[in-house]
C-alpha cells in the first residue's frame, strides 16, 4: 500500500504506526480516573489555601499561591499526626478531605470563585499534555528504589517508617515525606496505587507557576498584576515559559515521581514572594507584606520537607532575602525581623517534627556527611572543573544564570529598581546553592561520584524556575521600554498557542519514555514472576550485561510476599564470583535471569538461550529448573 511520500510499504504498517502513536495518548479508561483524582486533590489544596488567605484578610495575598498554601497546611497536619499521634494516616486524610469540602463552600461564598484568573485557559491549552501523562506509569530507577516504593509502603502500613514498620527496598526512608503525601492522597482517592499522580501533579505545579510568571510580568509592564481576564496568547506564553522555554524542563524528571520539579516550583515561588515582600515594604504596605511573608513561610515549609538537602535551599533563601532587604534604605531591622519570623516559623515547625522522628525512630536512612578525614579537599579543582564541564553542556541554562548573576551583582549594590532587587535575590540563591553543591561533593559524596559531579545537572534543576521568574520579569521590563519598536510582534500572538498545543503531539514519542522496550519488559517479567512465586521465596536477579535496572524493577514488582535479595550486573568486577557468593550467602530459591555471559550457564547448570528472560526455581539440595521464560525485546 502507498506510504508516506508515495513509497510502498507492507500492508498494516501504517495502521500499526497510527495505533502506536494513538497509544501514546490513550491507554485505557483508568486515565479518566487519574485526571479526575489529581484534579480533585489540587482543587482541595487550593480551597484550603484560599480559606486560610481569607482568614489572613485576603487582600494582598497571591491567589496563584493558594494551592501551595493548602498543600503546606495539609503537609504540616500529616507530619505532626504521623510523628506525635502515630495513628493511621487515613484518619487525617479524611479530616483533610472534610476541610477541603468545607473550604470550597466557604471560599466560593466569600469570593464567588476558587481559582486564580487564567487557570482555565492555561489548563485547556495544556490538556493534550495532561492526557498523554495520564497514560504513563513509573519507569525510572529512583521511582522504583525510592518514590513509588515509599507510596506503596504508606498505603500498606499507613504510618511513617520505623523499627516496627520498616520500608523495604527504599534507598532513603529518612527523606521528608511532603512530596509523598500528594501521591498518597491521590492513591487513597483512587482506591489503589496511582503511579502517575506525581507526574500529573508536577504539571499542575508547573502551570500554576505559569500564572505566577504572568503576574510578575504584568507588574513589570506597569499593571498591579490583578487585572482580570487573560487572553489565549498570554495564557499560551505563560505556559511556554514553564515548558518549552524553561531551561530545566527535562521530561525524564518532570514526567516522573521525582521531587525535583516540585522543588523547583516552590523554590521559584519563594523567591518571587520574598521579592514582593520587600516591594510591599518599600511601598509602606506592611499588612500586605505580612500576608505575603506568611505565604512565603508556608511555601518554605514545603521546600524544607521535600528532600533532605532542601534545608539548604531554605537557609540560602533566608540569608539572601535578609541581605537584599537590608540593602534597601529606610528598612528597619525590627520590621524585617517580624517578617523573617513569619517566614521561618512554618518550615522550622515541620523540620523539627521530622527530625525528631528520624532521630528517635529511624537509623541509617539518610545521606550523611563523611568524617572530615575523608573529605576530598585535594580534589576541589578537579570537582570544580567537572561541575563546569557538566553545566557548560546546558548552554541555555548557563547563559541565563550568568546574566542573572551579573544583573544581581549590579542590582545588589545599586538597589534602585524592582529588577535590581529580584535579580539580586535570584542571583544570590543561584550562587549559594551551587557553592553548597561543591561542598556536598567534597564532604558527602564518595570519590567516584565527586569526580564526576554526580547528578549536578539534576540538582541545578531545583533553580530552574528561579531563572524563569527573573528572566520573565527582566524581559517584560525590556518589552515595556521597547514596546513601540517591537509592536510588530503583536501580530505573532497566535504562535505561542500553536506551540503549546502542538508540542505534545510532535514530541509524543520522546515524552512517552516509559514505553522503552527494556523497561516495559523488566516490569512485565517482574509482575508475572511475582504471581508464580511463593511467599517464602528468595529472589535473585541475574543480569550481567545490564545496568542493574532489572534488579530494582524486580524488587518493586514483587508484591506477593517473595523477598528480593539482590542482583549481579555489568558493573560488578568479578561477576562469576559475585554470582557464586550470592548463591551461597543469600540462599535464593528463585532466579530471574535476563542475560548471560560465559561461565554463568555452568554455574546454573541450565542451557539458557540468549534473547530470553527466565524464571528458575529450586528446592534445597536440588538443581535449578526453568519455571517460565519470556522473549526479550530486540535491541535497535
Amino acid at each position: 500500500m502507498p506510504g508516506p511520500f508515495g513509497l510502498e510499504e507492507p500492508d498494516g504498517t501504517a495502521s500499526q504506526a497510527m495505533n502506536e502513536y494513538i497509544s501514546h495518548f490513550l491507554s485505557g479508561p483508568e486515565q479518566v480516573l487519574s485526571l479526575a483524582v489529581v484534579g480533585v486533590l489540587w482543587t482541595g489544596f487550593t480551597a484550603i489555601g484560599a480559606a486560610m488567605g481569607g482568614a489572613m484578610g485576603g487582600s494582598g495575598r497571591l491567589r496563584e499561591v493558594d494551592h501551595l498554601s493548602g498543600w503546606a497546611t495539609v503537609a504540616l497536619a500529616f507530619t505532626f499526626w504521623g510523628v506525635f499521634v502515630r495513628a493511621p494516616f487515613v484518619y487525617v486524610a479524611v479530616i483533610a478531605a472534610a476541610a477541603a469540602i468545607w473550604a470550597t463552600v466557604q471560599v466560593i461564598r466569600r469570593d464567588g470563585r476558587l481559582f486564580p484568573d487564567g487557570l482555565g485557559r492555561v489548563l485547556l491549552l495544556a490538556l493534550p499534555l495532561f492526557v498523554l501523562v495520564s497514560a504513563m506509569r513509573g519507569s525510572q530507577w529512583d521511582e522504583f528504589s525510592q518514590w513509588l516504593t515509599v507510596i506503596r509502603h504508606m498505603l500498606a502500613v499507613d504510618v511513617f517508617p520505623d523499627a516496627e514498620h520498616p520500608y523495604h527496598g527504599v534507598t532513603f526512608a529518612g527523606y521528608p515525606f511532603t512530596w509523598n503525601y500528594v501521591s498518597y492522597l491521590a492513591s487513597r482517592l483512587a482506591g489503589g496505587l496511582l503511579e502517575n499522580a506525581s507526574a500529573l501533579s508536577n504539571l499542575v505545579l508547573l502551570f500554576g507557576f505559569a500564572l505566577l510568571v504572568r503576574r510578575i510580568a504584568l507588574r513589570a509592564l506597569g499593571s498591579d498584576g490583578r487585572a482580570s481576564g487573560i487572553g489565549w496568547p498570554a495564557a499560551a506564553l505563560a505556559a511556554l515559559a514553564v515548558t518549552l522555554l524553561n531551561p530545566t524542563f527535562v521530561q525524564k524528571v518532570v514526567l516522573t515521581a521525582y521531587a525535583d520539579t516540585s522543588t523547583a516550583v516552590v523554590t521559584g515561588t519563594a523567591v518571587v514572594l520574598g521579592w514582593l515582600v520587600i516591594e510591599e515594604l518599600l511601598d509602606a504596605d506592611e499588612a500586605a507584606a505580612r500576608r505575603l511573608a506568611l505565604q512565603c513561610g508556608l511555601v518554605l515549609a514545603i521546600v524544607i520537607s521535600l528532600k533532605q538537602a532542601t534545608l539548604v535551599l531554605v537557609v540560602i533563601f533566608l540569608i539572601a532575602f535578609a541581605m537584599v532587604a537590608l540593602r534597601q534604605p529606610g528598612l528597619r531591622v525590627a520590621r524585617l525581623a517580624v517578617l523573617l519570623g513569619l517566614m521561618i516559623g512554618p518550615p522550622l515547625l515541620i523540620y523539627l517534627a521530622w527530625r525528631y522522628h528520624v532521630t528517635t525512630r529511624l537509623a541509617a536512612s539518610e545521606f550523611a556527611l563523611q568524617p572530615f578525614a575523608q573529605w576530598h579537599l585535594a580534589l576541589i579543582p578537579d570537582i570544580l572543573w567537572k561541575m563546569l564541564t557538566v553545566i557548560a553542556k546546558k548552554g541555555y541554562y548557563l547563559g541565563l544564570c550568568v546574566i542573572i548573576v551579573a544583573l544581581g551583582a549590579r542590582g545588589f549594590f545599586r538597589a534602585r529598581t524592582p529588577l535590581d532587587r529580584l535579580a539580586a535575590l535570584g542571583g544570590l540563591v543561584i550562587l549559594g546553592y551551587n557553592a553548597f553543591l561543591l561542598f556536598a561533593y567534597v564532604a558527602a559524596f564518595g570519590e567516584y561520584d565527586a569526580l564526576r559531579a554526580a547528578s549536578y545537572w539534576r540538582y541545578n534543576m531545583h533553580l530552574g524556575l528561579v531563572v524563569v521568574a527573573v528572566a520573565a520579569y527582566g524581559l517584560a521590563v525590556a518589552w515595556r521600554e521597547k514596546r513601540e519598536k517591537l509592536a510588530f510582534m503583536g501580530r505573532l500572538g497566535w504562535l505561542p498557542v500553536v506551540l503549546i498545543v502542538a508540542a505534545p503531539f510532535v514530541f509524543a514519542h520522546k515524552l512517552r519514555f516509559d514505553k522503552a522496550p527494556e523497561t516495559a519488559h523488566f516490569r512485565l517479567v517482574g509482575a508475572a514472576a511475582s504471581k508464580l512465586l511463593d511467599a517464602g521465596d528468595r529472589v535473585y536477579v541475574v543480569d550481567p550485561t545490564g545496568s542493574g535496572e532489572s534488579g530494582v524493577i524486580t524488587a518493586y514488582e514483587l508484591t506477593g510476599g517473595a523477598k528480593y535479595v539482590g542482583y549481579v550486573s555489568a558493573f560488578f568486577g568479578d561477576k562469576e564470583g559475585a554470582l557464586k557468593g550470592s548463591l551461597v550467602n543469600q540462599r535464593p530459591s528463585a532466579l530471574i535471569v535476563h542475560s548471560m555471559i560465559p561461565g554463568f550457564r555452568g554455574i546454573l547448570g541450565q542451557p539458557l538461550e540468549d534473547g530470553r528472560s527466565y524464571l528458575l526455581k529450586r528446592a534445597e539440595g536440588e538443581a535449578w529448573r526453568v519455571v517460565e521464560s519470556w522473549p526479550r525485546p530486540r535491541k535497535n
